[in-house]
């Protein structure tokens, strides 16, 4: 039985998935990065399983290499894809985007120096491997349950791309069967199914992008009270009895505090509150304090390391970097404008 026209018809039922799925992250309103980061790993993973099969269907060779070249940026485009629709915190943009550029660069180029060829490939599985160390890790701060129920996927994504890419590499080209080239376009068209209906769902809330800042003329969510639930009055209460400045604090440990499910103190936090990660809601009463404190005569002799600690923070650095993303200056230059402000 011939089953290319099998081969055939799969990956154009991925790749019209994944136009479906771009058309819908479009419409969803989401932010132009996202939209482009989603379209990249739609693109050049389309254009990469075309490639397979761009000899039976008499794509010329000219043709192939420029799809080749495309089809190489997968660590890439799955780099910032991921950084995008997970990453709040964007500080290290540079380094991921850049490991997975050179990535890019070094795949149509290994042909030319085959004894490097291994290193490559332990090079690109260190840097998937990372990646889903990332998606992992930033899940424990994360108040945003789409993204929450999407990071699995995302994971087993990475593992039967890594898969794929192992079982259709040069090395395996003696076990190489029309039955292990469908693997790849199979499991991709699964993938962008289960992922077309999180994405019909889209919202700014659900993807990736800064928070908007609630307008100045616009109540605080302290000022709705008759508004607010009591989930969100106990939460509001120990923030006010000062559980921010525990060492350590989490979404968890909070949770027990309020006596309240995990999840349903994320989407509080998140709908009613304004926060799409718990750092951002922990520092935000941190970082009000420590200017209080920058500003206050009683704490002068203090020095910014002991206002840090005095405030939550377990080093200057993550304190320095926070005070920074909410003030647009450092703390010593925050405390030297207030000494200014008063002597005047």
């Amino acid at each position: 039985m011939d089953i290319v026209p099998i081969d055939i018809a799969i990956r154009g039922g991925a790749t019209g998935l994944c136009i479906l799925t771009t058309l819908v992250v479009f419409w969803g309103r989401v932010t132009w990065e996202s939209f482009f980061a989603y379209a990249t790993i739609c693109f050049v993973a389309s254009v990469n399983m075309w490639t397979r099969v761009g000899p039976a269907m008499g794509i010329s060779d000219a043709v192939l290499v420029g799809m080749k070249l495309i089809g190489a940026g997968g660590a890439f485009s799955i780099t910032w894809f991921i950084l995008t629709i997970f990453m709040d915190d964007r500080r290290s943009d540079w380094a991921w985007l850049g490991s997975g550029v050179a990535i890019w660069i070094a795949i149509p180029i290994s042909p030319h120096f085959p004894e490097f060829i291994p290193l490559l490939r332990g090079y690109a599985v260190v840097h998937l491997a990372a990646l889903m160390s990332l998606i992992i890790y930033s899940a424990k701060g994360d108040l945003l349950n789409a993204r929450r129920r999407v990071r699995p996927l995302i994971c087993a994504f990475l593992i039967v791309y890594s898969l794929g890419q192992a079982l259709t590499s040069r090395p395996m080209q003696d076990i190489r069967t029309t039955d292990v080239e469908i693997f790849q376009p199979l499991t991709f068209g699964l993938f962008m199914l289960v992922f077309a209906v999180w994405a019909l769902k889209v919202n700014l809330n659900n993807w990736p992008g800064r928070a908007a800042k609630r307008p100045a003329s616009e109540p605080t969510p302290q000022q709705q009270t008759q508004r607010q639930s009591v989930l969100i009055k106990r939460i509001q209460a120990k923030m006010e009895d000062g559980i921010w400045k525990e060492e350590g604090l989490t979404v968890g440990s909070l949770a027990q505090v309020v006596d309240a499910p995990e999840h349903q103190v994320r989407k509080a936090i998140n709908q009613e509150l304004g926060h799409r990660n718990f750092a951002s809601f922990i520092n935000g009463a941190r970082i009000e304090e420590a200017k209080s404190r920058l500003q206050s005569e009683e704490d002068a002799s203090k020095t910014v390391l002991e206002i840090a600690f005095d405030v939550g923070f377990s080093s200057l650095g993550p304190f320095n970097r926070a005070f920074r993303d909410a003030t647009g200056m450092s703390p010593t230059d925050y405390r030297r404008q207030a000494a200014e402000a008063m002597v005047v």
